[in-house]
């Protein structure tokens, strides 16, 4: 059944006929077990939370609204209201879970799980801390859940990409995602500049003559990445404005997206730039959105 909805999409990807928003993406906790250097969600500084009723609620009332077809449960660390999302993934066709892996991953099999790893394990754990890379790596070796990687590339981390892949590879691992860093303010010391990042995105195309489509950007979505283009696709041009819906903690629509109020002209996120090449037909990234299906 899920593999002819993905065909029907793609259909009407091809024909240009998808209703927005399609997709929803929810903060179900502000709460997080970790203290990571480069997060953006820690330093909104929510104090509320809506309960286990509330969010049920608001997840039929949107359903009612809209024809929601994908959910992004995220936070904070989702896992610690793991009871939630499996109480209410049931309203959607595809579920994909971003967690921090330091807990025990479900064996929930109609569901898809980004683990972030932000590099080998000294780079790692110079940003989400110390003792957690050993953790998380044996939460994902023992999971029977799809599991992919999730890196966040900064200036603190971006010369061990070669390195991850090559760890990685050949384990349950179904593949890597990079994004960059999107900064909170103009000098975040984070942040890449994008003539630096030109030559990292040059190095993951690289790297894709020998992982392939085990690195989850197709080479169309890195080239829209790069200095002379990114502009076209971040900002106010940003397709994620209108394909989905974000909602905070308590509920409440996040705008300009899921991050919250960021420096949104330097973002780094992959999902505009991938949606992007996905609606234009790109063949590999269709590709690559069928293996994020369960």
């Amino acid at each position: 059944m899920k593999k002819y909805t993905i065909l029907k999409l793609v259909m009407k990807s091809v024909l240009g006929k998808l209703n927005f928003p399609l997709a929803l993406s929810i903060d179900v906790t502000y709460k997080c077990n970790l203290n990571c250097k480069h997060c953006y969600f820690k330093k909104q500084k929510y104090t509320h939370e809506l309960s286990e009723d509330e969010w049920a609620n608001k997840i039929r009332e949107i359903k009612r609204l809209y024809n929601i077809i994908h959910c992004t449960w995220v936070g904070g660390e989702p896992l610690l209201r793991k009871n939630i999302i499996e109480a209410n993934k049931k309203f959607f066709i595809f579920n994909w879970i971003v967690t921090n892996g330091t807990l025990e991953i479900p064996d929930w099999k109609d569901c898809i799980f980004f683990v972030s790893i932000d590099g080998t394990k000294k780079f790692h754990e110079r940003i989400r801390g110390k003792m957690t890379f050993d953790k998380i790596k044996n939460n994902i070796i023992n999971s029977k859940s799809k599991i992919f990687l999730d890196m966040v590339i900064n200036s603190m981390n971006y010369t061990c990409i070669e390195n991850m892949l090559k760890e990685w590879s050949g384990t349950n691992v179904k593949g890597i995602n990079f994004d960059f860093y999107t900064p909170l303010r103009k000098d975040d010391e984070l942040f890449i500049p994008f003539n630096k990042r030109d030559k990292i995105l040059d190095k993951i195309l690289e790297l894709k003559k020998e992982y392939g489509e085990s690195i989850l950007l197709s080479k169309k979505a890195i080239e829209l990445m790069k200095s002379q283009n990114y502009k076209k696709i971040i900002g106010e041009n940003c397709i994620v404005k209108k394909s989905a819906l974000c909602l905070d903690p308590e509920g409440k629509i996040k705008k300009p997206c899921v991050m919250g109020m960021v420096d949104c002209e330097n973002c780094g996120c992959i999902v505009p730039y991938a949606l992007t090449v996905f609606l234009n037909k790109d063949l590999e990234s269709l590709r690559i959105l069928s293996k994020l299906t369960p």
